[in-house]
C-alpha cells in the first residue's frame, strides 16, 4: 500500500526544510527592501536600464524567482521522503521524492548562474564607466558560469538511459554517465565556489584605488561587500557533498547533505549580493536611530544642515568612483543657493561689486559666501 507524504516526511527533511527556508525568509526581507529602496535609477542617472529598472535588480527578480521555485520544489521531494532512509518510504514515494528533488537541484543549478550575473551587474554599476577594461573580465566569469553549468545540466539529464532511471531506478536501462556526471559537478562547484571569492573580493580592487575615501570607510565596504566568501564555502561543501550520492543505493537518504548545501550556496549569493546594494538604506536607517535619540543633533547643527534632503538624494545611489570635486559643486549649487549668506566686512581694497564664492570642502560640502564691500 502507497504511504502518504505526510507519513515519509521524517529523518532529516524536517532539517532540509528548516534551513533553507530560513534562508528564504532572509532572502526575501532584503528582496522587499531592494525593490523599496534601490530598484530604479535616480533621477538625472543616465543609464540603459530596463524600463526604469536597473540591471541588477532586474536580475535578482529573475534569480529570486527561480530561486524559490526550487525551494517549493525541493519541499515537495521532502514531503514524499526527501533525508529518510529509502528502506522506510513505498516506492511510490521513492520515485517521486527523487523526480522532484532532480527538478530542484536543476533549478538550483540554474539559479547560481542567474544570482552571479546580478552580483556582476551591481559590480559594473558601481565601478560606472571607471575601469572600463575590467567589465571584459566580468563578462568572462559569468559567461563560464554560464557554459559549465549548462554542460552540468545536459549530464544529469544523459547520466541514465532512459532519462526517467533517473528517479525510477526500476525502469530497465543503463546509468553508465554517473561517474562523468560527477567529475563534471566536482569541476562546475569549484569554478562556481572560485567565482563567489572572486566576486567577494574584485570591490577590494575598486575601492583600493579610491584616494579621497577614508580607510575605515574602505574597509566597512570591502566587509559588507565580501560576504559572497561565505557562498563560496557553501559552494566547496556542495562540491564535497556531490561525492556521497554517487554510486549508493540509499539515495533519498544520502542525497540531503548535497541538497542543503545547493539551496544554501544558492539563496547565500542572493542574501550576501543584496546587502552591499542596501549599504544607503542602512546607513539612512542608522542615521535616523541617532536623529530620533538626539545623538548626532549636535553634528547637524555643526555641518549647517548638510544631513537633509539633497544629501539624502545622493546616499541613495552608491558609486564607487572617484569623484570630481567640481562635479559635486555644480550639484550641489542648488543647496548652496538655499543656504544662508554669510556676510562678512572686508577692510582695505574691496571690491566695488558683491561677489559670490563657492568654496568646495574635502568632505564634498558646499558653502556659500556672501560678501559686501563698499566703494571708496
Amino acid at each position: 500500500m502507497t504511504q502518504s507524504p505526510s507519513v515519509s516526511y521524517g529523518g532529516k527533511g524536517p532539517l532540509i526544510l528548516g534551513v533553507t527556508w530560513a534562508e528564504m525568509s532572509l532572502a526575501f526581507i532584503l528582496f522587499i527592501l531592494r525593490a523599496k529602496t534601490a530598484s530604479v535609477y535616480p533621477q538625472g542617472q543616465l543609464s540603459s536600464g530596463f524600463f526604469g529598472l536597473r540591471w541588477d535588480f532586474v536580475w535578482v527578480i529573475l534569480a529570486f524567482t527561480v530561486a524559490l521555485s526550487a525551494q517549493v520544489t525541493m519541499t515537495v521531494s521532502a514531503r514524499y521522503g526527501l533525508g529518510n532512509h529509502q528502506d522506510l518510504l513505498a516506492y511510490d514515494n521513492i520515485v517521486k521524492t527523487n523526480l522532484w528533488s532532480w527538478i530542484a537541484q536543476v533549478l538550483a543549478i540554474i539559479d547560481l548562474v542567474i544570482a552571479r550575473i546580478a552580483v556582476i551587474a551591481f559590480l559594473m554599476t558601481i565601478q560606472n564607466r571607471t575601469m572600463s577594461k575590467s567589465k571584459y573580465l566580468l563578462y568572462s566569469v559569468g559567461g563560464i558560469q554560464a557554459l559549465i553549468n549548462f554542460i552540468e545540466i545536459i549530464l544529469i539529464f544523459k547520466q541514465c538511459t532512459p532519462t526517467e532511471k533517473l528517479w525510477d531506478i526500476n525502469l530497465p536501462g543503463k546509468c553508465d554517465m554517473i561517474d562523468i556526471c560527477s567529475k563534471v559537478g566536482f569541476v562546475q562547484g569549484s569554478i562556481g565556489a572560485a567565482a563567489d571569492f572572486f566576486l567577494a573580493a574584485y570591490p577590494v580592487y575598486i575601492i583600493g584605488r579610491l584616494q579621497l575615501m577614508k580607510l575605515s570607510t574602505k574597509i566597512g565596504l570591502c566587509l559588507i561587500m565580501g560576504g559572497g566568501l561565505i557562498a563560496g564555502i557553501a559552494g566547496i561543501n556542495k562540491t564535497i557533498a556531490i561525492a556521497s550520492i554517487t554510486h549508493v543505493e540509499d539515495l533519498t537518504y544520502a542525497i540531503y547533505q548535497l541538497n542543503t548545501w545547493v539551496l544554501t550556496e544558492m539563496w547565500f549569493i542572493i542574501i550576501f549580493g543584496s546587502i552591499p546594494v542596501l549599504r544607503p538604506f542602512f546607513v539612512r536607517f542608522t542615521q535616523d536611530i541617532k536623529s530620533v535619540t538626539g545623538y548626532s543633533s549636535k553634528n547637524r547643527s555643526n555641518t549647517g544642515g548638510y544631513s537633509d534632503g539633497s544629501n539624502n538624494k545622493r546616499e541613495s545611489w552608491v558609486q564607487l568612483n572617484e569623484q570630481i570635486p567640481g562635479t559635486w559643486a555644480s550639484q550641489s549649487s542648488a543647496y548652496a543657493d538655499a543656504t544662508h549668506d554669510t556676510e562678512c566686512d572686508l577692510h582695505g581694497d574691496s571690491p566695488s561689486n558683491d561677489t559670490r564664492h563657492i568654496l568646495v570642502t574635502k568632505d564634498t560640502s558646499v558653502v556659500s559666501e556672501h560678501c559686501h564691500g563698499e566703494s571708496r
